[in-house]
């Protein structure tokens, strides 16, 4: 650095120093929070995208199912479904069985119900 020239913040951090290494670790956690930030915004249009296709109303095996972001309803009875880490789908009904779709999980539900319908309970 040149004679008389002081960076923002009026002081020179000299590697080895206390200075030198908070500069330092403000740097990398400003980096890994941008990097971060865009991760999450990248994830979040993925879900909302994978998610615009996931609605639907429609008979299935004799049976209406219908489906709308996270929730699912099979003959008008609300059916619980729980979404997982990796994105897949997990109802009451078929609890140990994951599915890649909100549409496989009605399915498979109408499947597993039979003539039944599903029981609405809290945890």
């Amino acid at each position: 650095m040149g004679k008389g020239f002081l960076p923002i913040g009026g002081f020179v951090p000299v590697p080895g120093t206390a200075s030198f290494w908070h500069m330092l670790n403000r740097r990398r956690l400003l980096m890994t929070s941008a990097v971060a930030v865009a991760g999450g915004v990248t994830l979040g249009w993925n879900v909302l995208v994978a998610n615009a296709d996931q609605e639907f109303d429609e008979i299935y095996d004799g049976r209406r199912i219908r489906g709308k972001a996270d929730l699912l309803f099979v003959d008008g009875d609300l059916v619980h479904v729980m979404r997982n880490g990796d994105g897949s789908y997990t109802t009451s009904i078929n609890h140990y069985e994951s599915f890649s779709s909100l549409r496989d999980a009605a399915k498979r539900a109408v499947d597993t119900l039979g003539d039944l319908r599903p029981v609405t309970h809290a945890h």
